[in-house]
């Protein structure tokens, strides 16, 4: 077999990616604020940013793999080896599950109001310079104590987790506040670097890159919501030169955090590359990871077939995770999809892959849902997903722009990658995100009522 060989395909294929295609992109009509903006509106809305990685890990990953599936797969040839009824199916199924997702939000995003999200206007200009540095200061210190090293009882794990990135509240409030200001937008003060902290310690603890990617993702959404437009031609290539500096940067820290490389060793391995090397090296292994396709291929490869649908409860379980606290239900799913499906999808012809593990590989929310009960499951899963990102996307369309600002780039990360992940983890962890949320902004309001009542009016806000 040789190292250049695509997936197979025939007439059919293509017929199927140019119907999938067409839909996603006639789908983009239904973001808020299309009309009226164009492109800047898709990184101001959940459903936008979840359309921008359906195309990613999905319609252009499968025409990479239709081009290289050996080099940009994992370097094996199981994936050209792959019937080509197997390649429609799964391509099928992965336009059945966005058309549906697309259907369920265009229905659920018609709301009147801010609903849950009311409580989001307690955070207030005054309140968020009050309380921006604080708030950095813990939540570093939270992904500290949660990076895994230190002894916190389950129970508290991921409560303690998902309040380390409320930091993302303040913190884009305030780059709001400098980008809607007249001056220069380069001259910014201590408190805008102070709040990105977290983010910085987040990723020196757990180096993936959603974990950094805040660094560069709260200043552009501020910037957005504050009526920046920066051009594309200038934007487009600044994002790929900082996903691809990020992306090597994470990887080099990773072999010497997880792989006891010396830092000396792996400065000179990049500082010998020549500049061609550095960024063909770079863009190919990167590309490795979006391996959405690669694992709902597989996944549908398999199931039935080979192993039988896992039967997990996956369309009620999220909300289960979500809503319930561990200390009441302890038998709750714990996040470890992707240790499982390396296992028992991922690693399956690989006898040794299954007994010694290695990096977890995401499902893919698709796969996840056919894995646990087929088509049925996809076209549920879908529908729930798109709802759920509906009535965010329609409640924070009825919030000040600073508010919705902070709750966009609250979530931003999580939903651009939600379609490598699986769906348990997807929409519990939105869930637990905007629980936590409203809850501290419920606590703010009754300490405003107490402040009322002395006199003090929270609410003023900074000129």
């Amino acid at each position: 077999m040789p190292a250049f060989a695509g997936l197979q395909t025939d007439f059919l294929t293509w017929l199927i990616l140019v119907a999938t295609t067409a839909g996603w992109m006639i789908s983009v009509r239904l973001v808020l604020g299309w009309a009226r903006e164009g492109w800047p509106s898709l990184l101001k809305s959940l459903y936008g940013l979840v359309w921008l990685g359906f195309g990613l890990d999905i319609l252009l990953r499968f025409l990479m793999l239709s081009y290289n599936a050996v080099e940009w797969g994992n370097d094996t040839p199981r994936l050209v080896a792959q019937p080509v009824d197997t390649v429609n199916r799964t391509l099928a199924y992965c336009g059945l599950f966005w058309m549906l997702v697309a259907l369920a939000y265009a229905f659920a995003v018609r709301r009147r109001g801010a609903g849950l999200l009311t409580l989001a206007r307690m955070f207030t200009l005054d309140l968020v310079y009050a309380v921006a540095i604080p708030t950095a200061l813990l939540c570093s210190v939270l992904f500290y104590l949660t990076d895994g090293r230190s002894r916190i009882p389950l129970a508290l794990l991921t409560p303690l987790s998902v309040m380390g990135a409320l930091y993302i509240v303040p913190a884009t409030i305030a780059w709001w506040d400098h980008f809607r200001q007249t001056g220069p937008k380069w001259r910014i003060g201590g408190i805008h670097l102070i709040v990105l902290l977290p983010a910085l310690v987040h990723g020196w603890l757990s180096p993936y890159r959603e974990n950094l990617a805040p660094l560069f993702l709260i200043p552009l959404i501020a910037a957005l919501f504050a009526g920046r437009r920066p051009a594309l031609r200038r934007l487009v290539p600044a994002a790929l030169v900082c996903f691809l500096v990020l992306s090597s940067f994470v990887s080099s820290y990773r072999r010497i955090k997880w792989e006891n490389a010396r830092p000396e060793e792996v400065v000179n391995e990049m500082r010998d590359a020549s500049a061609v090397d550095w960024l063909t090296a770079s863009w190919g292994d990167r590309m490795k990871r979006f391996h959405s396709f690669d694992s709902m291929l597989l996944t549908v490869h398999l199931v039935p077939g080979a192993r039988p649908y896992s039967g997990r409860n996956v369309l009620v379980s999220p909300f289960l995770r979500g809503f319930v606290p561990r200390f009441i239900y302890a038998d709750k799913g714990a996040s470890d999809a992707g240790e499982r499906f390396v296992k028992d999808i991922w690693a399956y012809d690989s006898p040794t892959g299954r007994d010694h593990g290695g990096a977890a590989i995401a499902p893919s929310m698709p796969g996840d849902l056919y894995d646990a009960g087929g088509v049925l499951y996809i076209a549920l899963g879908a529908l729930i997903w798109g709802s759920v990102l509906g009535l965010v996307d329609g409640w924070k369309a009825h919030l000040p722009v600073y508010c919705a600002a902070a709750t966009t780039a609250l979530v931003a990360t999580h939903c651009a990658m939600s379609v490598e992940r699986d769906f348990d983890h997807s929409v519990a962890a939105l869930l637990q995100i905007f629980l936590l949320f409203i809850v501290t902004a419920a606590l703010i309001a009754m300490a405003s009522r107490r402040d009322f009542a002395l006199g003090f009016d929270p609410t003023l806000e900074r000129p």
